[in-house]
């Protein structure tokens, strides 16, 4: 029979693996009139499901002659993928009549046919049979031929590609180990054809020196990998390396377990009082060399901080060591505790009292501590701080109260005081000091204590008695007012004033003083003015009387 082959570019089919008889997928008769996957066929082979396929499946091989010509023989050639291996073709098929055939070759190159299926072809009406042969890994074409006096009809056509993943065992337990000991490791065997698969394990304790494996187009192949048990974490451990890829899978169950270590506490130190002024740095050690804690039976007196006893008040305490363990260590198989009795401190205080001035009470002076280093203040235990003492020098009982009453004890003590003389001062003004024999002035000398003025004349013309200047004789005089100072005063400073003591006679006086006068007459200061005195009668500074007496 006269066959008509449709040589296709071989480059291009060999080129686009898309276009080509996919794995493990079954193609419809559209997929068979693409150029790039049918390189060959008779001009009698159609790819029309026609009368058998419909619903039935793939037609590549619907042959139609006629019957009263000689026997028919036609095929079809279709390109597999380029990379991958071939393991079977699945074919279901009706055709050929009496005496026909259906067969299957394949080749590697497109040329040198093997035959990998034939069966002799039953009626048009026979169902299809489904049928299966394997092909060599390097087949990269098939061909579907025909021959006989009916019509033959392939379909549901599916090759399969060769595809094997498999490990060496499907559990290894590792045993038992210490926190932080080094990974222990075990060696795994993949084996693979054709196949590029993923590596990974299910529990992060696990790890895996390859996180892939394999290679497409190789057969038979195996890799070793490594499975490290990773010591980081105390606990049971126990999850799967899955190894994957292109739909197969193999797992190996992997366990394992990590244990922490033991640790015990010890505490030598002697610790039964303290006062609430100490530092106490504790001592309790840890086996492990973890750092100890402390609890305190009452907070509100005291607690640990970074190891040292902090204070807050006096009082009895235990204090509990433990230590609670971290990832590699267990929690310390026995606490201790120790009873601590705080006592308050007793401050050192050195008070010093500021100076006073007579008349101003105890309690104003000023109570300070030299030393300082507590706050706190003074009070008078012995004296009422509202008296009013002599002056002089005196010691008195004091008491310091703590400002922190719960760290530290109040203590008495002594401070000296010095109390000093007031001032006192005397003022004289406004005073007459023309006066007339026989009458009486008072005189106007006030002192700011209260006490009596002292008086001293030049002349003893006067006498000043009980605060009244008694004029006794005419005359001149000259007088000094001061107080000597006491017990509690000092001395004033000294006034003088100058007194003029007339018998009382009026003489006659100019009303206004002339030049040559005024420039004769005897002049005094008085609250700030100038006067002129002249034949007993008082002018101002511009002569004018102003006063006859």
């Amino acid at each position: 029979m006269k066959k008509i082959v449709t040589l296709l570019l071989l480059l291009i089919t060999f080129v686009s693996v898309n276009a080509q008889l996919q794995w493990d997928t079954e193609f419809g008769s559209n997929d068979f009139q693409n150029a790039l996957t049918v390189i060959s066929k008779t001009d009698n082979v159609s790819f029309s499901n026609g009368i058998l396929g419909i619903g039935g499946g793939l037609s590549i091989g619907k042959i139609i002659i006629n019957p009263l010509e000689a026997d028919f023989e036609d095929e079809c050639v279709v390109a597999l993928p380029q990379t991958g291996v071939a393991e079977k073709v699945y074919i279901s098929w009706l055709g050929g009549g009496t005496n026909g055939t259906v067969s299957v070759y394949q080749s590697q190159d497109h040329n040198n046919w093997s035959q990998v299926f034939s069966s002799e072809g039953t009626s048009i009406i026979s169902t299809a049979t489904a049928d299966s042969a394997t092909l060599a890994t390097t087949t990269r074409f098939l061909k579907f031929a025909a021959k006989g006096r009916s019509t033959a009809t392939f379909r549901n056509i599916r090759v399969s590609e060769l595809k094997s993943l498999a490990v060496s065992t499907d559990e290894w337990p590792f045993g038992n180990a210490m926190v932080d000991d080094a990974p222990a490791t075990k060696t795994v065997t993949i084996n693979w054809t054709n196949i590029v698969a993923t590596v990974k394990t299910t529990d992060p304790h696990f790890s895996v020196s390859a996180t892939t494996v394999g290679q497409k187009n190789l057969i038979n192949q195996s890799t070793t990998i490594t499975v490290s048990y990773n010591h980081q974490e105390a606990g049971s451990h126990t999850g799967y390396v899955v190894v994957s890829g292109e739909g197969r899978e193999a797992r190996i169950k992997v366990s394992g377990s990590t244990e922490k270590y033991s640790q015990t506490l010890t505490w030598s130190q002697t610790l039964t009082e303290c006062l609430t002024t100490d530092k106490v740095e504790l001592t309790a050690h840890a086996s492990s060399g973890l750092a100890v804690g402390y609890e305190s039976s009452d907070p509100s007196i005291a607690v640990v901080k970074e190891g040292v006893l902090e204070i807050y008040a006096a009082g009895t305490i235990t204090l509990t060591a433990s230590q609670e363990g971290n990832y590699k260590f267990l929690p310390a198989e026995n606490t201790i505790s120790k009873d601590i009795t705080i006592n308050k401190a007793t401050p050192v205080v050195a008070p010093q009292a500021e100076n006073l001035v007579y008349g101003q009470a105890v309690g104003q002076a000023k109570l300070e501590d030299t030393i300082g280093e507590v706050a706190g203040t003074f009070s008078y235990i012995d004296i009422d701080p509202n008296s009013i003492l002599p002056a002089g020098d005196y010691v008195f009982s004091v008491l310091f109260t703590p400002e922190n009453e719960n760290i530290y004890n109040s203590v008495s003590s002594s401070v000296a005081l010095h109390i000093q003389k007031a001032p006192q001062t005397i003022v004289w003004d406004a005073q007459q000091s023309n006066l007339v024999v026989g009458e009486t002035v008072a005189s106007t000398a006030t002192l700011s204590s209260g006490l009596d003025i002292v008086y001293a004349y030049t002349s003893c013309i006067l006498s000043i008695e009980n605060g009244l200047i008694v004029p006794e004789n005419e005359g001149e005089v000259s007088v000094v007012a001061y107080h000597p100072g006491n017990e509690n005063y000092l001395p004033t400073t000294v006034i003088v004033k100058d007194f003029v003591i007339s018998d009382g006679t009026v003489s006659a006086a100019p009303v206004e003083l002339t030049d040559e006068q005024i420039s004769n007459a005897r002049k005094y200061l008085k609250e700030g003015k100038v006067f002129i005195d002249y034949q007993n009668h008082t002018y101002d500074a511009n002569g004018i009387l102003v006063n006859i007496y």
